[in-house]
């Protein structure tokens, strides 16, 4: 028999277990699929903790787009306290009257009112701009009378100016009582420009909402739908009692989005914020896509390892088969050349023993 005879098959012989290439393979998936499992829990809270990050930022947006505009409205209001105090202005001085018109157009304001207790205007200022002007009810004349130290409308209809004006009224003090109202009319054009400062990401849209559910400024197409009625979610968050909240809504334009308001303590108002749905939810799609990637990766590398590695042990094995064959049968044995070290300590000592000759028999046992 020459030394490639083959080792006796498995047909023949008893029947085997899973070959090396199939232990192999159990071995990797032993190691791999729970390592895989861990990195996905991992991936899983960190798209989590990215999405919650996102869903608290917009609130934070909210929050600080409620803080501008209380400043905002402080900022007018404050213009209009300190107007108040002027004896010229309340006595309609034309000097004070042209320089006043023209401070307070800077300022945004398109009319101002001086109202009697009655809610009679005494004074307008431009006197053009009378066609701007709302009844002393509506600009909270009864309010300011009452005690409050400031008051803000909602956005009110006026024929002249589209989509309308909202107002801001003071107590004006005289001898120690409130002889007067005073109110300055605002565009909310001039609100517009707090979107900027709120720190919105690009795609996100945000929006300010009336205690009665209209949109007074928009950060999108805001020529489009400020004066309108704000989607119901959000007109239902502006008309009631919580602070701040989120909801989920389909905006305008057809899109998914997750909404958070914020109530301004100081006007009322509501400041609302919405993110797509898709952009709170990259985070984790991202991390799953990374994870699927890295996961085929690390198989099909092992898969290609494991078959490798198979092949070579598999190989020297039939080698050493080879050899031990050789040995029964008295033939020549030849000692292949493998790396493995167990393989090539075993074939040592078949080749040695070879050389020797066959030793001798076993006594018998006499146990």
């Amino acid at each position: 028999m020459s030394i490639d005879a083959q080792p006796p098959s498995r047909a023949s012989g008893p029947s085997y277990g899973f070959s090396i290439r199939t232990h192999l393979l159990r071995l990797i998936a032993a190691v791999i699929l729970p390592m895989l499992a861990l990195a996905g829990v991992l991936a899983w809270y960190y798209g989590s903790a990215a999405r919650q990050t996102i869903e608290a930022e917009r609130l934070d947006v909210a929050n600080n787009l409620a803080n501008l505009l209380d400043r905002e409205i402080g900022t007018l209001g404050g213009f209009l306290n300190g107007l108040s105090i002027s004896p010229g202005f309340r006595s309609g001085e034309a000097g004070v009257v042209e320089v006043t018109a023209a401070l307070a157009r800077e300022r945004g304001f398109e009319v101002l009112a001086l109202f009697d207790r009655t809610g009679a205007p005494q004074l307008v200022v431009p006197p053009q701009a009378r066609d701007l002007l709302v009844s002393g009810a509506e600009a909270g004349v009864p309010e300011v009378i009452g005690g409050r130290a400031l008051y803000l409308s909602d956005l009110k209809e006026v024929a002249a100016a589209k989509p309308g004006l909202f107002f801001i009224s003071v107590p004006v003090v005289v001898d120690g009582r409130v002889a007067y109202v005073l109110s300055g009319g605002v565009s909310p054009k001039r609100l517009q420009a707090l979107f900027a400062e709120a720190g919105l990401r690009s795609g996100w849209g945000s929006g300010i909402v009336d205690r009665s559910g209209i949109l007074v400024a928009r950060s999108r197409d805001a020529n489009l739908y400020v004066g309108k009625p704000a989607q119901p979610p959000m007109a239902a968050a502006a008309k009631g009692e919580a602070p701040s909240g989120l909801f989920d809504v389909v905006d305008r334009d057809g899109i998914d989005v997750r909404n958070s308001f914020y109530r301004s303590p100081l006007s009322g108002w509501t400041a609302g914020v919405a993110v797509p749905a898709a952009v709170v939810n990259a985070p984790m799609w991202h991390t799953v896509m990374i994870l699927v990637v890295a996961a085929v990766f690390f198989i099909v590398v092992s898969l290609v390892l494991a078959l490798l590695v198979a092949h070579r042990i598999t190989r020297a094995v039939r080698q050493l088969g080879q050899a031990v064959v050789a040995f029964a049968t008295g033939e020549p044995v030849s000692v292949p050349a493998t790396t493995l070290a167990e393989l090539r300590d075993v074939l040592s000592l078949i080749e040695g023993t070879a050389a020797v000759g066959p030793s001798r028999p076993y006594p018998p046992n006499r146990g």
